[in-house]
């Protein structure tokens, strides 16, 4: 049933028994590392309680997130996507299903009004909980929902799976950067930016053998602006024990953030890392 969900196999266990049973709860907190398939899987048992192929064109389920234009998950949003929704009967199944993704984001006012609804939800309702941060919630909120413990995913089960489902072969460094999040590994690979971390890891050999005419070759052919980056160059850093080259790195993207020149900017953070790496 959830054969396409990498990993998470006790998980998967529980949420099938209780399919199996009938004994689905109102209410569950999916918690543990980003990136892992916690939303991915929580889509799937949605999909089950509510016996449907496509979960978004069903009248019973609601996905709930943080706007864009917010910081976090407020109040308003709450009571209009899933408080004024949820005593409004199923109209094609038995229950309605409610997700709420980066739960986390949540400010009190709207766990307050959730918690309301976690203490006597209808019979037909599940609300499915998914977060990271388990610290962010009331201990009321966590008091009340039956609470599903998720792991990285198993670094040699991520390569066999990018390598079964994408034909890509991640180097032990991106394995180790990626650290068990399936979400991050294909997301480097939809968006089609394994290039970009192949040409860092050169930059690093490059810079560490303290080659100034091939690092500058590297770099310039490099757009640092590419989501992820200079993450993954203070990742390399940082595991090579350059503690201090982290910091040009920080900088360098505070800088960057802050509408500062670009080559300038760039520049200025490969010659200290030039100077200072060991």
């Amino acid at each position: 049933m959830f054969e396409n969900i990498l990993g998470h196999e006790e998980q998967k266990k529980i949420l099938l028994e209780s399919l199996k049973n009938g004994n689905i709860s109102h209410s569950y907190l999916f918690f543990g590392p980003k990136g892992i398939g916690k939303c991915t899987l929580a889509k799937e048992f949605a999909k089950n309680i509510l016996s449907v192929n496509n979960l978004e064109s069903s009248p019973d389920y609601r996905y709930i997130s943080k706007k864009e234009d917010k910081k976090d998950i407020i109040i308003d949003q709450v009571r209009k996507d899933l408080i004024d929704d949820i005593y409004e009967a199923p109209i094609s199944s038995d229950r309605k299903v409610y997700i709420i993704d980066d739960a986390e984001l949540l400010n009190i006012s709207a766990q307050n009004a959730l918690l309301k609804t976690l203490e006597e939800p209808p019979e037909y309702v599940v609300i499915i909980l998914i977060s990271h941060n388990l610290s962010s919630f009331l201990p009321t909120i966590i008091s009340r929902v039956n609470k599903i413990s998720f792991n990285k995913v198993e670094e040699q089960l991520l390569k066999i799976y990018i390598k079964n489902n994408y034909d890509v072969d991640f180097n032990e460094r991106m394995l180790k950067y990626i650290d068990g999040s399936i979400g991050l590994a294909v997301d480097i690979i939809n968006s089609n930016k394994i290039d970009y971390f192949d040409k860092i890891d050169k930059l690093y050999l490059s810079l560490s053998s303290k080659n100034f005419v091939n690092s500058a070759l590297i770099y310039k052919d490099i757009d640092f602006l590419v989501d992820g980056l200079l993450d993954y160059l203070e990742f390399i850093l940082f595991d090579n024990s350059n503690f201090l080259c982290t910091k040009f790195v920080e900088k360098a993207k505070i800088r960057l953030k802050n509408n500062g020149n670009y080559d300038i900017v760039i520049d200025s953070m490969i010659l200290k890392i030039l100077d200072n790496i060991m």
